[in-house]
């Protein structure tokens, strides 16, 4: 069944209601034709932010939706075209400008940037300013496009760096995660075509709807947490009880959880959503592993040791 940009909206406007959300009245702008393409750098990372929109279902599957409804002139792991036929594709949308340009993976700087290429000749640190320069939208995805992430861990021999460190003077979009879950990407990328501007950001230029909380905020362990504290009289227990070991159900506060420290609806949205119109099947807390912090500024380092309770790390209890 083909998927048009109209029939999109609708499915995603029917998912907003269902979940409660407010809806961004996009029906109109993503049903025209010819809205703005999409052009998909890939910089210093693992792929896994590609790997985890192929993954997107809840507003459509993947070949409908980058393919047809989005317009998706280039992307070095999903467009059939290669080598020169697909370094053409991405250079004829540069010149025509407006382009929402998306980019994955953290920019290495050092040496001039050549510790990382686009294609031949191309260094990621020249390819994202140039293409920068007439992108009508720039999108960073996942983390470590946001804020280096993984790519910029220490000792960060490569001088690895967030695109807003690049590409200075140019708003960007900053859509972490490790991997980023599709449907903030491909959420953004709706508003973006729906309405002509940024949405609300927070202070870390994250889109508010998707980041407006933390995974504490909505954890559906959050009354064991409380309840601890409260008997204990404190804002965090040392032994706040419950599980010891991976896997098992229950507040995780103990084995490390960063919850608390990381913005996010994961809770709520889920992920591997099984149809369109469905949230996802589980999240990493209630498939017994504790929050590791992914969508923020420092993972892992600043995140690290995982498993370690808040309070032994980086990380301050009062942050």
């Amino acid at each position: 069944m083909q998927v048009t940009r109209r029939d999109f909206i609708r499915a995603s406007s029917a998912i907003a209601a269902a979940l409660g959300l407010q809806s961004w009245g996009a029906v109109d702008a993503l049903g025209a034709e010819g809205g703005p393409s999409v052009v998909w750098l890939q910089a210093s990372g693992c792929s896994g932010d590609s790997v985890s929109l192929l993954n997107s279902i809840e507003h459509g599957t993947i070949d409908k939706l980058l393919l047809e409804t989005l317009d998706l002139n280039y992307h070095p792991t999903v467009m059939a075209a290669a080598g020169s036929a697909a370094v053409a594709a991405a250079r004829e949308a540069y010149r025509e400008k407006g382009y929402v340009l998306i980019v994955e993976g953290a920019i290495p700087t050092a040496n001039d940037g050549r510790y990382c290429t686009l294609w031949d000749g191309m260094t990621a640190l020249t390819g994202v300013q140039g293409f920068a320069r007439n992108a009508g939208f720039i999108i960073a995805a996942g983390t470590c496009a946001c804020f280096g992430g993984v790519s910029a861990g220490k000792p960060n021999p490569t001088a690895a760096k967030g695109v807003r460190d690049v590409v200075r003077g140019k708003g960007v979009i900053n859509i972490p995660g490790c991997p980023t879950h599709p449907d903030w990407l491909v959420g953004t990328v709706a508003y973006l075509l729906a309405n002509g501007r940024v949405p609300p950001l927070d202070h870390l230029n994250r889109p508010t709807a998707y980041f407006g909380k933390t995974v504490h905020d909505e954890c559906p362990y959050l009354d064991d947490y409380d309840d601890h504290c409260i008997r204990h009289r404190m804002a965090h227990a040392d032994d706040i009880g419950g599980p010891k070991v991976l896997s098992d159900e229950g507040c995780l506060f103990a084995m490390g959880c960063k919850g608390r420290h990381a913005g996010g609806d994961c809770p709520t949205r889920g992920w591997n959503s099984g149809a369109v119109g469905a949230v996802g099947v589980n999240w990493c807390v209630t498939a017994g592993s504790p929050c590791i912090g992914c969508t923020e500024p420092g993972f892992p380092d600043r995140m690290s040791p995982f498993f370690t309770r808040l309070g032994t790390n980086a990380i301050d209890d009062n942050d």
